[in-house]
């Protein structure tokens, strides 16, 4: 039998440092290895930089191509709906609706941000989303019929898991910290926690330490670099508490990877946060209300036993989500695209 021959929109593969790059790596690095397969990634530069995309699969080699091959029996668009038109059988990942859920007020950069989501709903012949909410999304905002959708959870690379908190940035080592990771976006709710902290500990002796610098700081603001994942697994077991006030996340990674490395987390009940976070976190049920983020922030740095009983669920619950799981599911739908008639 010969191997399904898949092809992968690869144009940001190697260069996107958000969770959606994460995740297309991580199922792609364990995919290679499935000799039921083989591959080819599609990269739209005029002289695509194969030893780039090879280091971001760990392989020693791959096949690249400027577009997609007409002998390919799946192409798998991994980055948030469908880039490029093809009469091969497609297979999208959609990681949220956001795009719908927050449009742009400026009708050209709305089209711009949605007009890919709606090419997956027209023309993909499966979708994979990674939790219940995003599913429900899809179906909402879409107009996708649930059969057409699987759910593939991610997971958290294995570097994060809990030991000492060696190698912290200057300024946090020693010293009490709320770690907040990622971006800042409307979703993202982060001015909710500034303010929030900024009436938890008014004296600055705790300090809130961002990976990505936020439109404010408060007193007691610092913003780390967390370039490589060493300094963010020292970030996260280093931390007092991991806050999350996220109002829509389509999984949430930094939960998850927080979790795996045994910081206790609090977070916003939104979402697909809860699919994620289970009985290991804290939460809020209004994601909004910053009088009840600064007295949960005060409540748990003043009880040890608290955070540690969040510290130890949290490893566990990582361990339900698996990469192995999620590239498996991932291959089975592509196989199942790429018979389709």
């Amino acid at each position: 039998m010969s191997a399904v021959h898949v092809a992968v929109d690869a144009h940001n593969l190697a260069r996107d440092d958000r969770g959606i790059g994460r995740y297309a790596r991580a199922v792609l690095s364990r995919a290679l290895h499935d000799p039921r397969f083989r591959w080819t990634f599609v990269v739209r530069d005029l002289w695509p930089k194969r030893g780039a995309v090879a280091r971001a699969v760990g392989a020693d080699a791959v096949t690249v191509a400027r577009r997609i091959p007409r002998d390919a029996g799946v192409v798998w668009f991994p980055w948030n709906g469908t880039f490029l038109r093809t009469d091969v059988p497609a297979v999208a990942t959609v990681h949220d609706a956001a795009p719908f859920a927050f449009p742009n007020g400026d009708p050209r950069r709305r089209a711009r941000e949605q007009n890919p989501f709606l090419a997956t709903a027209n023309t993909a012949r499966r979708i994979l989303v990674q939790s219940r909410f995003t599913a429900g999304e899809v179906e909402r905002w879409l107009g996708v019929d649930a059969g057409r959708i699987t759910v593939t959870p991610l997971a958290a690379d294995p570097v994060f898991t809990p030991g000492p908190p060696a190698g912290l940035p200057p300024g946090l080592d020693g010293k009490r910290y709320v770690l907040h990771v990622g971006a800042h976006d409307e979703r993202k709710n982060t001015r909710t926690l500034i303010e929030a902290f900024g009436r938890a500990f008014p004296d600055g002796d705790v300090a809130l330490a961002f990976t990505r610098k936020p439109p404010s700081l408060p007193r007691g603001g610092v913003v780390v670099d967390a370039r490589d994942d060493a300094t963010l697994v020292a970030l996260y077991r280093g931390a007092a508490l991991v806050a999350v006030p996220s109002t829509y996340e389509g999984f949430g990674f930094p939960l998850l990877e927080a979790m795996a490395c045994g910081a206790p987390a609090l977070a916003a009940r939104a979402g697909a946060l809860p699919e994620v976070g289970g009985d290991a976190a804290a939460w809020l049920d209004d994601a909004y209300d910053a009088g009840a983020w600064a007295t949960a922030l005060r409540a748990l740095f003043a009880d040890d036993g608290a955070r540690a009983a969040l510290a130890a669920g949290g490893p566990a619950r990582a361990t339900a989500f698996s990469w192995e799981r999620c590239t498996a599911q991932t291959l089975a739908v592509l196989s199942e695209v790429a018979a389709l008639p």
